[in-house]
């Protein structure tokens, strides 16, 4: 006969009990611990943007001054021009980086591409008049060059810097844009590898009458 025959293996109630007091108090345990590190992590402001907006119009220079707001709940970099005529030399405007006031003016680097303001829908009548009108012939997009001399400007969360562009810039068919990074990433806020942040100002978003001003 076969002397392992007859073995039975078994637990007693007061055996177990030990057993499930420690499983339960592990389990306890873990879970106040997953929640107090749920509760710690930040969370993410709602509504972070980066925003240009109409500032006011020169007639007599013929430009118009828009301010660049950093609305997030982090600094900001954006480029810079080098050359900042009658205002500032090249090291004034690199040692102004991170030391300018809220609302500084600066040679912000910027650039042009088209946009088309006609209207996305349109009804034609049987006497051939259209329902918004076609939007008026415009001439083409401004070219500019620029020495490429630049540097970049922080902006710190909640604040503002103020630029300056020709009227011709933000017709109704051109739109503005500047490069920014953030103030985690280590890139040069013109550089294309990895994300690449834009913040964009149209011509059709000026105030009504400013827009009648330009060509």
């Amino acid at each position: 006969m076969n002397r392992f025959s007859n073995l039975r293996c078994g637990f007693r109630p007061r055996d177990i009990a030990p057993v499930l007091f420690l499983v339960v108090f592990l389990a306890s345990v873990r879970s106040h611990a997953q929640t107090k590190s749920d509760q710690e992590t930040p969370a993410i402001p709602k509504n972070q943007r980066v925003t240009i907006e109409f500032e006011s119009f020169d007639k007599e220079r013929g430009s118009v001054k828009l301010r660049l707001h950093n609305w997030t709940a982090w600094d900001i970099r954006i480029p810079v021009e080098m050359n900042f005529p009658g205002k500032a030399n090249g090291l004034e405007i690199v040692k102004s980086a991170k030391a300018h006031p809220d609302g500084a003016e600066a040679p912000v680097r910027y650039y042009l591409e088209e946009y088309d303001p006609g209207p996305w829908m349109q009804t034609t009548e049987a006497s051939g008049r259209k329902s918004p009108p076609d939007e008026p012939k415009h001439p083409p997009v401004p070219k500019f060059q620029r020495v490429d001399f630049m540097t970049e400007w922080w902006i710190p969360k909640n604040q503002s810097i103020v630029f300056e562009v020709p009227k011709e810039h933000l017709a109704r068919n051109v739109e503005l844009y500047v490069y920014l990074r953030y103030e985690w990433e280590s890139l040069g806020t013109e550089v294309l590898d990895g994300p690449v942040h834009l913040v964009y100002f149209r011509g059709i978003d000026l105030p009504k009458k400013i827009q009648g001003k330009i060509e």
